[in-house]
């Protein structure tokens, strides 16, 4: 049974005057699982809201074609009712959280559906269940991390069954765990008949799981195919990362038409590798970020969120911090850039304490480009927005209106300064914020989830950026990242933190191989690292692995 239909449907939004869609033509069956991909701005969210109705009925577009979603069309259909038979969890929870405790938040949907009071608390009680937010129940929503406001989403959507979920970057801010058990979670509700759409740019974890992989470029469908296929036709076309065993076995067999998309299905058709690693040194010299003793309450909460914290970070590294949701890494990073100051304990940038600087000092020495961009953007425009930056820094003139062009410029967001951050995407308000920072060249460099919503070649454009800026000005990077791929590609040191304490230091190989004893740090390795650890050479990043030239590979078993 077909559930959603569209027959060339266009898009065009009315503010600002665009085409987002063209021709889009596709069907989904009932009980199938599609990972939809492409580059920020290919037209995934619109598509997204054009099948719930949230275009045209909320977001104003002119849209034509035929859409059909149980046999309705959801332009003509109140969003309510539509939402009946097709929940949609977006890429920023708190768009969606309404209520101020957590288990409330989830009883939201389910009260103004009218849910007997009997039936309600079990629906609650499951949803919250299946996230791993159950023992949170009474927690404020505010005071939750980001990862786990994703998880209240997914369970307020839950909880209101629906026959479609849409999920639209639906991991960006969860940690490995909190990824693998979403996913997983998915694949139960599939297997039960549910029909999942899945937007989404890490793809590792969601292409075994997938019936099919739709691509999106510039508002059209360009691929529409088994995962295998998709893979062998090239995801990265569409700015979409791919699996590392793909890109290992393609240099094996380059004209492979069924790449391998798992770790195991990778060493079945591949015996007998011989793999060469460089090895790489980690940093020394003296530390230019401290954090001694370190314990920080927030007012209100009886215990504290950091719970004796020692962290040294020597001058000119990239780092990565890492760890599960609810950890304590966003609170610490606050403590680092002088937003808060702590309970105890001390905290040092090149040995000041950023607390007790005044605003020029301490953006010319520490910049913070948080988890959530929406919290840092406060300009009418992008151009103002990096402007206030250099502004505060000292720059006056003709030098700041030509720094903040040309850091737009280096970024690839010249052509949005004229317009409001407040209306760009996710990723785009992303862009946005680290050009706010990276626009003053402060000395430490603080980047929690620095790709989160980017496409991967967006990601990688803007972390070559990163390293660049690293390189030229001796600078300090300190990553937090969920994105394993990311701390083994560019991280010399990793920090992993566990319940408000810096649990593990040491390199990227290290830190993984650790982590697999301690299911609890919410740290998945990546495919690499699994592949070359089984050849007896662990490597965390493609970057450092040479396969040697005499390669005999297997057919596949």
């Amino acid at each position: 049974m077909k559930v959603i239909e569209l027959n060339n449907v266009f898009v065009r939004y009315i503010e600002p005057y665009r085409l987002a869609l063209r021709e889009v033509t596709l069907e989904i069956e009932e009980g199938e699982f599609v990972l939809l991909v492409g580059r920020t701005g290919s037209g995934k969210s619109t598509l997204i809201n054009a099948i719930n109705g949230v275009i045209p009925n909320i977001i104003k577009a002119d849209v034509r074609g035929r859409i059909s979603v149980f046999g309705k069309d959801p332009r003509t259909a109140p969003v309510y009712k539509t939402a009946v038979d097709v929940g949609t969890v977006y890429q920023v929870p708190e768009s969606q959280i309404f209520a101020l405790v957590v288990e409330d938040d989830v009883a939201f949907g389910l009260e103004n559906r009218a849910v007997p009071p009997e039936e309600m608390r079990a629906r609650v009680q499951e949803s919250l269940e299946l996230v791993g937010l159950w023992h949170k129940r009474g927690h404020p929503t505010f005071l939750l991390s980001g990862g786990e406001k994703q998880r209240l989403a997914i369970a307020a959507m839950l909880a209101l069954r629906p026959r479609v979920l849409i999920l639209d970057e639906p991991t960006s801010m969860l940690d490995a765990v909190g990824t693998k058990e979403v996913f997983e979670l998915l694949g139960e509700l599939n297997e039960r008949g549910m029909t999942v759409i899945v937007a989404e740019h890490k793809v590792e974890k969601v292409l075994p799981m997938a019936d099919r992989v739709i691509a999106l470029d510039n508002g059209t469908v360009a691929l529409d195919e088994e995962p295998h296929r998709a893979v062998a036709k090239g995801l990265q076309k569409f700015g979409v990362e791919e699996p590392q065993v793909a890109q290992l076995h393609r240099l094996v067999r380059p004209e492979d038409p069924a790449p391998p998309i798992t770790v195991e299905e990778f060493l079945r058709a591949n015996r007998g590798l011989t793999l060469e690693v460089e090895e790489a040194e980690p940093p020394a010299g003296e530390g230019s970020v401290k954090a001694l003793g370190v314990v920080f309450r927030y007012p209100g909460n009886e215990e504290p969120t950091l719970k004796g914290v020692d962290m040294e970070i020597p001058r000119g590294s990239v780092v990565s911090v890492v760890g599960p949701n609810g950890s304590g890494k966003s609170t610490l990073m606050y403590l680092l850039a002088g937003i808060n100051r702590p309970t105890s304990g001390v905290v040092e940038i090149e040995g000041k304490n950023p607390f007790e600087l005044s605003g020029p000092e301490r953006v010319r020495l520490v910049g913070y480009a948080f988890q959530d961009p929406d919290q840092m953007l406060m300009n009418t425009t992008v151009e103002a927005e990096i402007a206030m930056t250099l502004r505060l820094a000292g720059v006056r003139g003709r030098a700041l209106r030509s720094l903040a062009r040309q850091t737009a410029r280096d970024l690839g967001i010249e052509g949005l300064l004229g317009r409001s951050p407040h209306r760009l995407s996710v990723g785009q308000r992303r862009l946005v914020s680290l050009a706010a920072v990276l626009a003053a060249s402060p000395r430490v460099l603080i980047l929690d989830e620095p790709t989160r919503g980017l496409d991967r070649e967006t990601a990688e454009a803007t972390m070559k950026y990163v390293i660049e800026m690293h390189r030229e000005r001796e600078m300090t990077v300190v990553l937090v990242s969920h994105d394993m791929r990311q701390v083994g590609d560019y991280s010399q040191l990793v920090y992993v933190m566990y319940d408000g304490r810096v649990a593990f230091r040491g390199t990227p190989e290290q830190a993984f191989a650790e982590a697999e004893k301690h299911v609890e740090w919410g740290v998945d390795p990546p495919q690499v690292y699994y592949v070359s650890r089984h050849y007896g050479r662990p490597a965390a990043t493609l970057k450092r692995l040479r396969i040697s030239p005499a390669v005999q590979a297997d057919e596949r078993a």
